[in-house]
């Protein structure tokens, strides 16, 4: 009887642990990422494998809706992007960007950021982790990609 109930507190314990470590990894965060009002600029690096796109991201709230441009260091647009309540949309994108799988998995993300992040909400597949100094890291955990923004004075 001693070793039952010993083994019933031990298991229980352990599922308890279990769910509580997970849903403190699940907690949503909700960090204050663009102003209403005010430009916003962020160094951003997105990785996926290889492959690394670097350069500035210029953002302001115009009419209703979030507009910005991801610009690199040389001055060359990788895309705009237009983000309403429902969605983000990409617009004037780089060749080797303009891929209907690469477009849509960038508006997702970038809709995440825009819509669901501010308010804390969690979506599967994605992570927003703040890392300190205004800077914050956005996981698609999915297509294994990483934007990582850190904010500069404009």
């Amino acid at each position: 009887m001693i070793l039952k109930t010993r083994s019933f507190i031990l298991i229980s314990l352990c599922a308890w642990l279990a769910v509580s470590c997970r849903t403190v990894r699940d907690t949503p965060v909700a960090i204050r990422m663009f102003d209403i009002g005010e430009t916003s600029g962020y160094r951003v690096r997105i990785g996926a494998g290889q492959m690394e796109i670097t350069g500035l991201l210029i953002v302001k709230y115009l009419h209703g809706e979030w507009r910005g441009s991801l610009i690199n260091e040389f001055g060359i647009k990788a895309f705009d992007l237009v983000a309403t309540e429902k969605k983000c949309r990409l617009l004037n994108a780089v060749p080797f960007l303009d891929r209907w799988y690469i477009r849509r998995t960038i508006e997702s993300d970038f809709t995440y950021l825009f819509r669901d992040a501010p308010k804390g909400k969690a979506v599967k597949n994605k992570r927003l982790t703040p890392t300190g100094g205004g800077s914050f890291v956005l996981k698609n955990e999915k297509r294994h990609i990483e934007y990582v923004f850190q904010p500069f004075a404009l």
